[in-house]
């Protein structure tokens, strides 16, 4: 069954999970602890490594992981949440759009109203050493605003070109969510430190789900010019 099946109940039984006052505490736990290790990880052993039922950990588990299949559903469940917070930041390279991309921005605009988002600049790309052939920055920005454009999302966002790591993420006290990876979260925890030293809120951190492709293993944009996969997560 799917969870697009009946996305009402879906989407009451994943609120009053995350309300839980562990929830947080337990979802750092399996990111730190078990996910990377385990990306094949299922609910029935996650709720019996932390002793919680089944509902609760496949709740927790899809908030962490999901299969590149799954994207699209997690978009469709969108409809049905209200957006808590005015204004997230997003940022990255986004180059080759993949379903990856699309499970952070999905998770931004679930959350927001608006979504600031920084797309790296080509001398940025170049500062970080990132490797391959990347596409330039205007490349890069029609790409993404194709996808902001077939997902509905283009008239809630706004692109930046994004000249350092941390954007203006660090100095504009508008920002109250910044939504990163489990790969970028410590990134995030910085930007906070940053914030609370100039005497600004810090923003609440959400943590996109890592996406797994055909081959059980995490896509990425390094992969795809690698030529392993497709960007909708299939095995080339």
């Amino acid at each position: 069954m799917k969870v697009t099946d009946c996305p009402e109940l879906y989407v009451i039984l994943s609120e009053s999970i995350r309300r839980m006052p562990t929830y947080r505490e337990k979802r750092e736990y399996v990111i730190r602890n078990l996910i990377t290790s385990n990306y094949l990880l299922t609910p029935q052993e996650l709720s019996i490594i932390l002793g919680i039922t089944e509902g609760e950990a496949l709740v927790l588990l899809r908030d962490i992981r999901i299969w590149y299949y799954e994207v699209e559903e997690e978009i469709l469940l969108s409809k049905y949440y209200k957006p808590r917070f005015k204004l997230a930041g997003v940022g990255g390279t986004f180059d080759n759009i993949h379903v990856g991309h699309l499970a952070l921005l999905n998770i931004a605009f679930r959350l927001a109203e608006k979504v600031y988002i920084g797309c790296t600049t080509d001398e940025l790309v170049h500062k970080l050493d990132k490797k391959g052939d990347i596409e330039s920055f205007e490349v890069r920005r029609r790409n993404l605003e194709k996808a902001l454009r077939k997902y509905e999302w283009i008239e809630r966002a706004s692109i930046h070109p994004l000249e350092d790591p941390y954007g203006p993420m660090i100095s504009e006290s508008r920002f109250e969510l910044l939504v990163v990876s489990p790969f970028t979260y410590k990134r995030g925890t910085e930007i906070n430190e940053h914030r609370i030293k100039r005497g600004l809120n810090p923003v609440y951190l959400e943590v996109c789900p890592i996406v797994l492709a055909e081959d059980g293993k995490p896509i990425s944009s390094t992969r795809i010019r690698n030529g392993e996969l497709h960007p909708n997560g299939k095995v080339r």
